[in-house]
């Protein structure tokens, strides 16, 4: 790191409104430097240019924030944050420094810094920052992920309903299906072997019957009359119904089923032994009187065995089929819960999402906007907006860019309508001295000029009395003659002398006229000058009203 000595404890204010700009390469090298930055740091230009832009590092600045810088400076994202900088002599100022790229056909060429005062308040957060990122390193700030933008959020949330839909209606028809595979268990394992236990236990009401009216027959006549015959006969054919209800009901119902079995047991004793019991009650002699009623204890009690067999296995049935329901019962219930928990996470994710994309995106979307409408009605000093994600940040990063640049502008714009309106006031004095000094000499080569045409006059009028006298003098004496043409010619030769003179005073005088013109006209355009730098400067100060002083006046520092 570099460090910059020596250092004091001497603060330079900023005015507010001034602006510092300056201008680097992709390595840090200071390409410009307006007056306000030279006058703040106290270095000439000729020190800035061509140096690294830590020339005005201080040493209690953590390196940590200028790594960072330099991070969102190369992922092509502008980077603002308050700075203590040093001057030449040792002191100090803080700035609001906004750093920008500088792109040019989809490239970054380079860097421009737009710094302005930093208000006290942000000032001692600063510090109080910088001293835990000197102590702790930088922190880790939460922010939304940079893909999170208006397209992946019109994906994901389709996506999103897309598997809620389909999620839906998977737990529906899957939840019917699961009702119907019940319903239908209970049907075929409960129901049926229920219809079928309770129609053995009418077969075996009905045999019970029958046997009880074989019985009377025989007391009636004393032998098994027709009716008897036909009754065993019927007989037999209950006992093969038992057998086909008994062959339905192994197929319902598992044979390995306690009761069941306990059922097959006393249905096969109770047919057997009632077949063997019937067939010699039938052969039995005729004043036999014990025999019936021995017969009727004994086909009781194997129907009554029976009988409670199939009670057994119709209660077994039965509570199976309560299982069952109770199952199902169980069973919907969790779908109903799950399909709750399913349509509040459902509804929190989407309220989460949706707050984090009104955070992310639409908040700092109308932040945008309203930074835009400023700069369209001309406040250029409005706060700086680099919040937001996807779409939404690179519009902001955007149109903070164009603010600074428009910034820039409007102060180099500012800075030249200074400079030429100095320039106009000081070419306006040396015009009007330059204007009096002619009107002077004009007058003083129109008087030598007057002056001399009377001279010439003179010098005329004595030529001519020279050859006057010269004619007397030749008819008198030669001598004198000869002097007095000598005379006359030195004097014709000064007047000729005396024209020639008078003639290059005039052209002097067309000259000083003419020069006089334009000078005239060189003020005027002056003048002119000088009103379009006072229009620049009105333009300037509409657009930031605070950041000018008046057009003869240079940047206060």
């Amino acid at each position: 790191m570099k460090k910059n000595l020596p250092v004091t404890t001497q603060q330079v204010d900023i005015a507010p409104g001034i602006t510092l700009v300056s201008k680097t390469d992709l390595k840090g090298v200071i390409t410009y430097a307006n007056e306000a930055f030279i006058d703040i740091s106290g270095f000439v230009l000729e020190e800035l240019q061509g140096h690294s832009h830590n020339i005005v590092r201080h040493p209690d600045m953590p390196p940590a924030v200028f790594e960072d810088m330099w991070k969102v400076l190369h992922s092509g994202k502008p980077w603002q944050g308050l700075v203590k900088n040093r001057c030449k002599n040792g002191d100090f100022y803080w700035v609001d420094a906004c750093v920008v790229p500088i792109r040019r056909n989809e490239q970054t060429i380079g860097y421009m810094s737009v710094r302005k005062r930093a208000e006290p308040a942000a000032i001692t957060k600063a510090q109080a920052l910088y001293q835990k990122i000197a102590r702790q390193g930088m922190p880790k700030a939460w922010k939304l992920p940079s893909w999170l933008g208006i397209r992946f959020g019109m994906r994901a949330g389709t996506i999103f309903v897309a598997v809620l839909m389909l999620a839906g209606g998977a737990l529906g028809i899957g939840g019917l299906k699961l009702a119907d595979a019940a319903f239908e268990r209970m049907y075929h394992q409960q129901f049926e072997p229920a219809i079928a236990v309770g129609q053995i236990e009418a077969k075996l009401s009905t045999i019970r019957a029958s046997m009880l009216e074989v019985q009377l027959a025989r007391h009636a006549d004393g032998a098994v009359s027709q009716l008897a015959s036909a009754h065993v006969q019927q007989l037999q054919t209950y006992y093969d119904d038992i057998a086909e209800l008994f062959t339905a009901l192994n197929r319902a119902v598992p044979s390995e089923s306690a009761a069941t079995r306990s059922l097959t047991q006393a249905l096969q004793q109770y047919t057997t032994e009632s077949q063997s019991l019937i067939a010699a009650q039938s052969a039995a002699p005729k004043d036999s009187s014990t025999l019936p009623l021995e017969v009727q204890q004994q086909l009781l009690a194997l129907e009554h065995n029976a009988s409670l067999a199939a009670q057994a296995l119709r209660q077994t049935l039965a509570d199976e089929a309560q299982q069952e329901f109770t199952e199902t019962l169980q069973r919907n219930a969790r779908i109903r819960h799950f399909a709750i928990v399913g349509i509040i996470a459902g509804l929190l994710i989407v309220a989460a999402v949706g707050h984090l994309f009104i955070r992310g995106i639409v908040n700092p979307l109308n932040a945008s906007i309203r930074g835009l409408n400023r700069i369209a009605e001309g406040d250029l000093q409005g706060a700086i907006n680099l919040s937001g994600t996807g779409e939404t940040a690179k519009l902001n990063h955007a149109a903070t860019v164009m603010q600074q640049h428009l910034k820039v502008m409007l102060d180099e714009i500012a800075l030249a309508a200074r400079r030429i309106h100095r320039h106009c006031q000081t070419l306006n004095a040396a015009l009007y001295e330059v204007t009096e000094h002619s009107e002077a000499q004009h007058d003083q080569v129109y008087s030598a000029i007057r002056t001399l045409d009377a001279a010439v006059s003179e010098t005329s009028d004595l030529s001519t009395r020279a050859e006057r006298l010269l004619a007397l003098a030749s008819q008198q004496h030669s001598t004198l003659a000869n002097e007095t043409r000598e005379l006359a010619t030195a004097t014709r030769l000064t007047a000729f002398g005396a024209e020639e003179a008078a003639d290059s005073m005039r052209q002097v005088a067309a000259l000083i006229v003419e020069n006089r013109g334009e000078a005239q006209q060189a003020w005027r355009a002056s003048e002119e000058l000088m009103h379009t730098a006072r229009e620049l400067n009105q333009l300037v100060a509409f657009f930031e009203p605070q950041q000018h002083t008046a057009p003869d006046s240079t940047p206060a520092t």
